[in-house]
């Protein structure tokens, strides 16, 4: 690994992906915005992949590009995942704003985003080769429990469309337990009300999948 690399500082490694928010840039405009999982790689870039059925994919696919200027939010605030995810318009004018703002970033990746297409496959890997970094709190924060699982539950929360019923299902039983993971270890209302947002999403996802299995049957009745 180059020596001059400081990326592993910042928590990124070969063996694990590390969550963070990137926003994606075309002629100084927002036009994508996603959490995404990126590992270390080669040459002190960060790899990662996309998925078909996300809004930047789809993006990427139409207009063919095969690089996106990036910017790397890395954060321990759930807040800012749920609104990627959830709220991409308000989000997208808060980083329109400010390329890192103080409010939900601890430090900022500036860099340019290379896609690689693979023929026959519904994921494209992306690479990022990073031009510069912002610090933007300089004291870094303790491990928090309830944000932690605030993640987590979201990133269940986004394969539960993809998942069978039994698979779904599973996943709202990890999400629970992620949610009395929150009510143990924290009294602050704002992730309070971020996981009971994020279950009631999963539990809608789970009843509308039973609903679609049993209407064929009430139909043949």
């Amino acid at each position: 690994m180059n020596r001059k690399c400081k990326l592993p500082y910042l928590g990124f490694s070969s063996d694990t992906w590390g969550e963070v928010v990137v926003v994606f840039f075309s002629d100084n405009s927002v036009v994508g915005l996603m959490p995404l999982g990126l590992r270390l790689s080669e040459g002190c870039t960060l790899a990662g992949r996309l998925y078909r059925g996300s809004r930047l994919y789809d993006y990427i696919i139409t207009t063919r590009v095969s690089e996106l200027q990036c910017n790397v939010c890395i954060t321990e605030e759930p807040q800012l995942f749920y609104l990627a995810i959830f709220e991409k318009d308000r989000a997208a004018k808060v980083f329109g704003k400010c390329a890192c703002p103080k409010r939900f970033c601890d430090a900022c990746l500036i860099g340019l985003c290379r896609f690689h297409y693979i023929e026959g496959e519904d994921v494209a890997r992306l690479v990022v080769n990073v031009e510069k970094v912002y610090f933007r709190k300089k004291i870094p924060r303790v491990f928090v429990r309830a944000s932690a699982a605030l993640v987590e539950a979201l990133v269940w929360l986004t394969k539960m469309p993809y998942m069978r019923c039994n698979e779904s299902e599973e996943a709202l039983k990890r999400i629970e337990l992620l949610k009395e993971v929150v009510y143990r270890s924290t009294q602050r209302e704002r992730y309070i009300k971020l996981i009971e947002a994020i279950y009631a999403r999963a539990r809608k996802l789970v009843n509308s999948s039973e609903s679609a299995r049993r209407r064929p049957r009430d139909e043949d009745i």
